[in-house]
C-alpha cells in the first residue's frame, strides 16, 4: 500500500481529520511533476513545492546541477550556484568534490572524488523566464590525483578512441 494511500485511508477513518491538511490547487511544474513520479513526496504537501517554486531566482546565478554516475550505475548529483561566465562553456567550469564512501566509489579512509565537467546541457527541470539558463553538468569521476575512478568507464573508453 503507498503511504499516501495509507495516510488518506487513515484520516479518513479516525477523528484525525481534523489535523489534515486543507487541499489546495497545485500549480503544474516540471520541478514538481517529476517529484511527485520520482519520491512520491511533492504530492503530500503542494503548498511547500509552490512556495520555492515561487522564489525569485538570484539576478547573476545560475543553478549548475552536476550529475555523474556511482559505483552501481545509478545517478547521483549536486547542485551549486555560479555565475553565468562560469557556466559558459565546460573548460570554464569549476571541478567539485564530494565523498566517495557514501557512493561505493571511494574507501572511508580516503575518500575524496573529484568531479570533472565533460558536457553541459540546459536544465529543463528548472525553467527560468529571466532570460538565464539553469544547466545539468554531466561529469566524470576522479581521485585527487587526476586518476580516472573504476566505475568512470567513459574515461576508459574515450582512451581507447583516441589511440
Amino acid at each position: 500500500m503507498k503511504f499516501s494511500t495509507a495516510i488518506v485511508a487513515l484520516a479518513s477513518a479516525s477523528s484525525a481529520m481534523a489535523f489534515a491538511p486543507v487541499a489546495t490547487p497545485q500549480k503544474s511544474t516540471a520541478l514538481n511533476g517529476v517529484l511527485g513520479k520520482v519520491t512520491g513526496q511533492s504530492s503530500l504537501d503542494p503548498a511547500v513545492i509552490a512556495k520555492y517554486d515561487s522564489l525569485p531566482y538570484p539576478e547573476e546565478s545560475i543553478l549548475a546541477e552536476y550529475v555523474w554516475v556511482d559505483a552501481v550505475g545509478n545517478t547521483r548529483s549536486k547542485t551549486r550556484t555560479l555565475t553565468p561566465a562560469k557556466a559558459a562553456s565546460v573548460e570554464s567550469l569549476p571541478s567539485w568534490n564530494f565523498d566517495g564512501s557514501s557512493t561505493d566509489q571511494a574507501p572511508g579512509d580516503d575518500s575524496e572524488v573529484i568531479l570533472k565537467p565533460q558536457r553541459i546541457f540546459a536544465d529543463p527541470f528548472r525553467p527560468r523566464s529571466d532570460g538565464q539558463k539553469n544547466i545539468l553538468v554531466m561529469c566524470d569521476t576522479y581521485t585527487p590525483a587526476g586518476e580516472p575512478l573504476e566505475s568512470n568507464t567513459r574515461a576508459f573508453g574515450k582512451s581507447l578512441y583516441l589511440l
